[in-house]
């Protein structure tokens, strides 16, 4: 009896653990998906990964084993890798479509293709399937939308009901289920380890307060939703590549908003719509799919609102991208948990309600694309034929842009006009227009008609006039402005030479002399301070020029890099060796010289040749610091110097020993007024250091009197020449909000001849603002290095008070104390990783700070 009893008790117990689990997938699958029929031999994700979603956050790597696993359990899916985050980690896309589909998936994705280009016939779209991208988390801390693309991953794979089945024949579905892998394993990790059991919904509790820089961001602390257009970071690159191998008829970007919110679907806010999208994406399509929305959300009794927020103005978001190629690009944001229950104004939200509402509107997308179809795919073509016509209507029919000095900054520009896919041409003559001059093998030339003409439009035209004054973001994107390259329209006909292709742009320099004297190298190329470090790095001793000269029949500018063997500890051969190797690596031109005798300007023995220092840097970092501005410097140094900086955090910085370093860099922030602190860090600087500030740090320094400048405020005689007028409260919002400068673009003078604007070809210089920092110019002329223009608005919004105060206002100050500088921006240079225009002159900030001798002056001293 006992082993049948044994026998029995196993198979009872096989029998319960079966009625669970199933029981457990029904209670789950009733919630997310009440009414559906699935696929018994197919996981569920609590089945999978051992816990309900919604009740624990999964980490990234289980997401891609739940995604790969699907890919073995149907022949809906296929899984495909298109590169790796900073840290490693695998970004993946999940195509699922009917097998037979799948089956020939490159036909499929070759003749939607054609769509976008109108010199091929149209083809037949009655039969073409409708390509739909889903995507969430693009900020690591958003993390419902990820779970919900689990969900719709199930869903996909293991619906049998008819209407999937038909989904599947008329559309591929290509889901990218976290876009910001190492922002969200950041955040996953904070609240799994502070989950409590019952969870805290208390909005004070650790769980929903993530420390310092939070996992809203990516590895080095970017705001990847803005990188679409700019496409500065690795993982924005692997996926526009995958993005313009389909070019999507639908894209989705599903966001979280503050937990008191409820649900935003689009339309968008009135009056902030892209002018140069078709109205009939903001008008026609995003309407029709709105009412799949609204029906999905009161289908569950769930709160929304649309209308109200968001704009569509900048180019670069995952929801706007879209809509300059032809798609639909739809955003979706969910009030957030932050964790797994948290008390809001409308109730205790837990992370589970957070998914359906992400969910169902994804399903509703999915829905409203098959629905729309034919449509969809006629609109692609229609965009692309409109865009190349359009352009033949305007007056501007070409842009030049070039930069005879700088190589690098030409073709960095040119690498990303050719990732939006936009036509570039080699000249096939030297162009004159607009008072400028181009060479033949130094500039490019973009035509305007091609059917990126609109992404042509984004990247030079020049807009200062909106029909709204309140941005979401910044109001001027222009980034022939930002690479800080000479450019002109041309208007009249033109000839171009061939057409650039992007495995053509990596040319090498001409290999190097030998010299047993020196060698000197223009600073004019943006990586020349690339090869000035890693020339540091080896050894090698390096002076810059503070004069011009002419020597072996070469002209060299200010700030000149010269390598004098007579000054070296290694061997002629040695330095040769370090010097052909950087001229390789970092793609520029040495110049090997056989004398020291200059025939104009000084000679190479001259005192105004100084020897550089390397930069032993320490960037502050931590809470209160501006994480996005402290990661552009992190970023700008190690994909464009290959250089290190030592980050410490601010509460530390007080009990550091600072003469280990030779450069601070303090970011915005909000600093304490600690005297100790203060004190410490001017005796610092008074013994040689130099400081470098941005924005608010330069705000901080000033009032605590580190820098003896200036900031410029608003007058009396201001303040009165200001109406005042009542307003009513509803309007308080919006006219106190246009007041803030949320990113527009001026013209500054830069004073070339001081080692901040060593390199740069021109005075004249565009400034990218996103802040209300003003500086006075400096009582002592030369310290300002920078000065913005009396009527500097170049591109984007600004309020008359503001642009009032920015006109004649100083852009970067030098100021003295003791045997060192600070050195005071009033903007921020490395702006989102693009301003390559002025981020070389944070860069000479932090590489010829220490060749900054401030003078003094007795001014009471009689001649």
């Amino acid at each position: 009896m006992r082993p049948r009893f044994t026998h029995f008790f196993k198979i009872a117990l096989l029998f319960l653990a079966i009625v669970v689990v199933g029981f457990e997938s029904y209670s789950q699958n009733n919630y997310y998906f009440p009414g559906k029929k699935f696929n018994a031999a197919i996981k569920t994700p609590e089945q999978f990964f051992g816990f309900p979603i919604g009740s624990h956050q999964a980490r990234y790597d289980m997401i891609v084993n739940y995604m790969t696993y699907l890919t073995t359990a149907t022949q809906r899916a296929k899984i495909q890798t298109i590169g790796y985050t900073n840290e490693m980690r695998p970004q993946i896309y999940v195509a699922f479509s009917a097998k037979s589909n799948l089956s020939k998936l490159e036909n499929i994705q070759r003749d939607h293709l054609t769509l976008t280009d109108p010199t091929k016939p149209m083809p037949d779209v009655t039969s073409m399937p409708v390509v739909v991208q889903l995507g969430a988390n693009v900020h690591g801390n958003e993390t419902s939308g990820g779970e919900a693309m689990i969900l719709t991953a199930y869903y996909l794979a293991a619906c049998e009901d008819a209407d999937l089945k038909k989904l599947m024949d008329e559309a591929v579905v290509l889901i990218e289920p976290v876009l910001n892998p190492d922002g969200r394993d950041r955040f996953v990790n904070w609240v799994n380890v502070h989950r409590a059991e019952p969870p805290s919904a208390d909005p004070a509790d650790r769980e929903h307060n993530e420390v310092w820089p939070g996992g809203r961001m990516n590895h080095y602390w970017f705001d990847p939703n803005r990188d679409w257009y700019l496409n500065v970071h690795v993982e924005s690159q692997n996926r526009l590549k995958m993005y313009h191998s389909w070019y999507p008829n639908v894209v989705t970007d599903h966001h979280e908003m503050g937990t008191n919110s409820t649900f935003f679907f689009e339309p968008s806010k009135e009056n902030a719509e892209n002018p140069l999208v078709p109205t009939y994406v903001y008008k026609t399509l995003n309407t029709k799919f709105a009412k799949y929305f609204e029906s999905a959300m009161n289908d569950i009794g769930a709160l929304y609102y649309t209308k109200e927020s968001f704009d569509n103005l900048y180019p670069g978001y995952g929801s706007s991208y879209p809509d300059m190629q032809g798609g639909l690009g739809l955003l979706f944001e969910q009030g957030s948990a932050r964790g797994h229950v948290q008390e809001s104004q409308n109730g205790v939200l837990t992370f589970a309600f957070t998914i359906r509402n992400q969910l169902v509107n994804a399903l509703a997308t999915l829905k409203a694309s098959q629905d729309n179809r034919t449509e969809l795919l006629k609109f692609q073509r229609e965009f692309f034929s409109t865009a190349v016509n359009d352009a033949l209507k305007k007056p501007v029919k070409a842009y030049v842009i070039g930069d005879a000095s700088d190589a690098t900054r030409v073709r960095e520009f040119t690498r990303l006009m050719l990732q939006h896919k936009i036509e570039c041409y080699e000249l096939d003559a030297p162009v004159s227009a607009d008072g400028l001059n181009f060479e033949k093998g130094q500039a490019l030339l973009i035509p305007t008609s091609q059917p990126q003409y609109r992404m042509v439009q984004s990247i030079f035209e020049r807009p200062t006039k909106f029909a709204d004054s309140i941005f979401y973001d910044a109001s001027a994107w222009n980034l022939a402005l930002s690479f800080g390259l000479p450019h002109a329209e041309l208007k009249t006909a033109f000839t171009k030479g061939s057409i650039i292709k992007a495995e053509t742009l990596d040319g090498k320099q001409p290999a190097v002399q030998k010299s047993d004297y020196a060698y000197a190298l223009n600073y004019s190329d943006y990586n020349a301070t690339k090869a000035l470090y890693q020339l540091q790095k080896a050894g090698v001793a390096v002076k810059v020029s503070s004069k011009p000269f002419k020597t072996n029949n070469r002209q060299f500018g200010y700030g000149t890099l010269v390598i004098p063997l007579q000054i070296q500890t290694l061997t002629s051969d040695s330095v040769f060796s370090v010097v052909r190797k950087i001229s390789q690596d970092a793609n520029v031109g040495f110049v090997g010289l056989s004398t020291g005798f200059a025939q104009n300007g000084v000679d190479l023995g001259s005192n105004f040749i100084q020897k550089t220092t390397k930069p032993e840097a320490l960037l502050v970092v931590g809470q209160g610091v501006s994480a996005y501005e402290a990661g552009e410097v992190w970023h700008l140094l190690d994909t464009k110097v290959g250089m290190p900086i030592t980050k410490v955090e601010l509460p530390n910085l007080a009990r550091l020993n600072l003469n280990r370093y030779n450069t601070l860099v303090m970011v915005s922030g909000q600093y304490p007024n600690d005297a100790a602190l203060v004190t410490k860090i001017k005796n610092w600087v008074a013994n040689g250091g130099t400081l470098i500030t941005l924005k608010t740090a330069s705000e901080w320094a000033i009032k605590n009197g580190l820098a003896k400048e200036k900031l410029r405020t608003a007058t009396k005689a201001d303040s009165l020449s200001i109406k005042k007028t009542r307003i009513n409260f509803e309007d308080a919002i919006a006219t106190e909000g246009a007041k803030n400068t949320g990113g527009s673009i001026y013209e500054a003078d830069l004073d070339t001849t001081h080692p901040l604007g060593y390199g740069y070809s021109t005075r004249k210089i565009a400034l990218y603002r996103n802040n209300n920092t003003f500086l006075e110019p400096s009582g002592v002329g030369f310290n300002t290095v920078v000065q913005y223009a009396d009527k500097p608005l170049l591109n984007g919004y600004v309020h008359p008070q503001s642009l009032k105060k920015i006109a004649g206002s100083a852009g970067i100050l030098v100021a003295g104390e003791g045997n060192g500088r600070i050195i005071l921006f009033a903007d921020n240079p490395n702006f989102r990783g693009i301003w390559y225009g002025t981020n070389k002159l944070f860069l000479n900030a932090l590489f010829f700070g220490q060749n900054i001798i401030v003078p003094t002056f007795n001014t009471n001293e009689e001649k």
